[in-house]
């Protein structure tokens, strides 16, 4: 599971790219029932200062976004993903301002950072002993199906994202028995 760049991703996007659509408002009230029994994605965002509580609010965010939408079972995986990367975001991003994107596409969950910083994130060796630092993106790579980079916004609130995706449970592919 290595990075690659997703220039469909950008936020606030009107990309004819199939896969995702472009974002659109959605969420509890929209009158389009639940995330799981729509084809349609459910996007959720949310803009947040960048600071020492930015992990656990945008964790937060993000485990409350699955249990609304009857996605329980992705929750621990999603919300440490989510943590590893807005923990990068405070110590390494640069400027004031963060938005997480949650969308839920099935058969995937994706999650996008966005902050200041234009440098791409790339996983260190792992570090010696028991420092503290050096295991974040590892720990994605580990749990997410994938991950990557996307472009900023043009307007240059945020000059790069960061994704994840996980599978969502109950769409899998279909398989046929055949019984003699």
């Amino acid at each position: 599971m290595g990075t690659d760049h997703e220039s469909e991703d950008l936020p606030q996007s009107s990309s004819p790219s199939p896969s995702p659509p472009a974002p659109r408002a959605a969420g509890p009230g929209s009158g389009s029932g639940p995330a799981a029994a729509s084809d349609d994605p459910y996007v959720y965002t949310l803009r947040s200062n960048r600071g020492p509580a930015s992990p656990k609010l945008l964790r937060d965010f993000v485990a409350c976004v699955l249990n609304c939408t009857g996605q329980e079972g992705l929750v621990d995986a999603a919300t440490l993903c989510t943590s590893e990367l807005v923990t990068n975001a405070w110590l390494h991003a640069e400027g004031d301002a963060l938005m997480l994107r949650v969308v839920i596409e099935p058969p995937r969950l994706r999650v996008l950072l966005y902050d200041g910083c234009a440098a791409l994130p790339v996983p260190s060796r792992l570090p010696d002993g028991d420092q503290l630092h050096g295991r974040g993106l590892r720990v994605v790579s580990a749990l997410a199906e994938a991950w990557g980079t996307a472009q900023g916004d043009p307007a240059g609130v945020y000059a790069k994202g960061v994704w994840f995706e996980l599978r969502t449970p109950g769409r899998a592919a279909c398989v046929t028995v055949l019984r003699d």
